[in-house]
């Protein structure tokens, strides 16, 4: 293809992928501002206030999970996820994208099983009440199932992208400059 003959890709396309990317850093803001808020207030109540409600940690711990899978989503989404980079120094360009695609691929299949598996655990912590809260342990797994099945969707538009060559813009494009050759 001729450089600069390439249509330029199609915000239809692109506007579900964001959409999913801003609902998913607004859920991350609340669990940030919960566990924020959870943590603070119980040091409040447990100094100053000294009543007998004793589930703020609980509240926090379950703000983190959702942080926690949900952060690692928005992660793979911008290309922030950690990855050993060796091949990347030595090799050319085209290894580069090569391993890219493949751990991206293997990424993808290891958040799918997760998913997987976090079904059969719903069920399992549907029956184990979480003490001091109106949740079960099934909201904990829900994030699990929820941040890796995000991770699915950014991954599978990643590799929509990658195998358009860009034409669908489901992805956000790779730092030009992410080389670390220099």
């Amino acid at each position: 293809m001729i450089a600069g003959s390439e249509s330029p890709p199609s915000p239809r396309v692109a506007w579900p992928a964001r959409l999913i990317s801003r609902l998913a850093a607004g859920v991350l803001i609340v669990a940030m501002v919960g566990l924020l808020g959870f943590t603070v207030a119980q040091v409040l109540d447990r100094y100053l206030l000294k009543s007998s409600f004793n589930a703020h940690d609980q509240f926090a711990r379950l703000c983190l999970v959702v942080l926690t899978f949900v952060g690692i989503a928005i992660g793979v989404r911008d290309r922030v996820n950690v990855r050993i980079e060796l091949i990347g120094h030595l090799g050319s360009a085209r290894l580069r994208k090569a391993v890219e695609a493949l751990l991206d691929l293997v990424m993808l299949l290891v958040a799918a099983f997760l998913v997987g598996v976090s079904y059969r655990m719903l069920e399992i912590g549907a029956s184990q009440p979480i003490l001091g809260t109106p949740f079960t342990y099934e909201a904990m797994y829900l994030a699990l199932m929820s941040g890796m099945g995000l991770a699915v969707v950014f991954l599978g538009c990643r590799l929509l992208a990658r195998m358009t060559s860009g034409r669908l813009a489901w992805d956000t494009a790779p730092d030009a400059v992410d080389d670390h050759r220099a």
